[in-house]
């Protein structure tokens, strides 16, 4: 049984004010038989809170700060991709090619590793992405199963992940781990520092297992290509059909890179208002996930009614409806990224909340938006984009984050 919150000052509530009641996701986890289905995202209580406040050092302003360069080192590649397939090619899908670009970050940020997905798209760091997302009744099953109806996997015995996937996750992790040990090395990454938290034992704290850190270390993969993957080729999208905010954007892009010599830095992109806007109007319209959960972990009379939310019920915020709904966002269907401007703000402030909010929200959605605002900046640069597609997205089914049914196509141009 589930609850549908379509009021998304209740879903807020639930998730901020009174999220004492539910601190649970309610989604599928089961460390003993399914121990990759044990990660930050699924874990309940307690067992969350203490694993949260061990990974949040990872996501502050300096360690993004730090992990610029390397960011900026895999946009080099990206634009020299970019050159190359231009010169054969007119219409490229942009979503394939963004997802590389943000993959091989992922690679190097959360493995530790170098991948090559934009230069080889079949390398195996790509391929085991698409195997998670592939489609087929087993992984239906497992989409409904981790979200909607965990029951499902419990009854069916069947995991969170296909045994290929984890069987590469495993083994990449391991490897890492035991090299770096072996060899006393240190790296500024996710791999790290769950290596430091797997050496820590105080406050009671229990030793990370190579399974636990496997687990993260597989939604980050997941959870952070989709997320800016989205965020870059929607944004793209939007753009092609709305060629005078791509000319303002590309403005003040244009702007910022003379200014600055060239020089793409963490406070220059700060600094940039119109894209900010741009990125948070491409969220509202494709929010990485269409819906978010929470389970009620004690009865739980709903405000100023007699409705009571009995304990063990899940509940499902249509994120995606929210944000498309005309009542709290005008004329939803039109890119307007002024509608977020402060001076002509034209929503209902609280029924924007892309990543979730309060205690729950997305860990990682800052380094998520500085990735995307990197990638759009470094493609606008250089290009222009034109529609091959209609404006209106046909989502792509039974899958766990929003995507486009058939990618997104788009013409690209030099610009002059």
């Amino acid at each position: 049984m589930f609850v549908y919150i379509r009021d998304p000052h209740l879903a807020k509530r639930i998730m901020l004010n009174d999220f004492q009641y539910f601190h649970d996701r309610g989604v599928y986890c089961n460390e003993e038989r399914d121990p990759l289905s044990s990660n930050l995202f699924a874990l309940p209580g307690q067992r969350w809170k203490n694993l949260r406040a061990r990974l949040t050092p990872t996501f502050t302003s300096g360690q993004l700060r730090n992990m610029m360069p390397t960011f900026l080192d895999v946009g080099k590649k990206l634009m020299a991709q970019m050159e190359k397939l231009v010169e054969r090619e007119t219409v490229l899908e942009m979503r394939a090619i963004t997802s590389r670009f943000v993959l091989e970050i992922v690679a190097s940020v959360y493995f530790g590793f170098e991948a090559n997905c934009l230069e080889n798209s079949d390398d195996p760091f790509r391929i085991n992405l698409r195997r998670a997302n592939s489609k087929g009744f087993v992984n239906n099953i497992r989409s409904a199963g981790l979200f909607i109806c965990p029951t499902l996997l419990k009854i069916t015995g069947i995991s969170a992940l296909s045994p290929q996937l984890i069987k590469f996750i495993m083994d990449l992790v391991k490897y890492q781990i035991d090299h770096r040990e072996k060899n006393k090395i240190t790296r500024k990454d996710f791999i790290q520092l769950l290596i430091d938290l797997r050496r820590e034992v105080k406050d009671n704290v229990e030793h990370m297992t190579i399974e636990q850190c496997a687990a993260n270390v597989f939604m980050f993969y997941f959870a952070g290509t989709e997320s800016s993957t989205g965020a870059i080729s929607f944004t793209l999208h939007e753009l092609s059909h709305n060629p005078e905010v791509m000319t303002k954007l590309q403005q003040e892009i244009d702007e910022m890179l003379e200014r600055n010599g060239g020089e793409i830095t963490y406070e220059n992109i700060k600094a940039m208002k119109y894209l900010d806007l741009c990125v948070k109007e491409t969220l509202r319209k494709y929010p990485s996930l269409p819906i978010l959960n929470r389970e009620c972990t004690q009865d739980y009379r709903v405000p100023d009614s007699d409705v009571v939310i009995r304990k063990g019920v899940q509940v499902i915020i249509p994120l995606l409806g929210i944000s498309m709904n005309e009542k709290y966002f005008p004329d939803p269907e039109l890119y307007s990224p002024e509608r977020f401007d402060e001076d002509t703000i034209n929503h209902d402030p609280d029924a924007y909340y892309p990543f979730g909010t309060g205690p729950h929200n997305c860990i990682g959605l800052r380094q998520g938006v500085l990735v995307a605002k990197i990638g759009i900046i470094l493609l606008l640069s250089k290009y222009n984009f034109r529609p091959s597609i209609p404006s209106k997205v046909k989502f792509a089914s039974a899958t766990i984050s929003l995507a486009p049914d058939g990618g997104l196509p788009l013409k690209v141009e030099r610009r002059n």
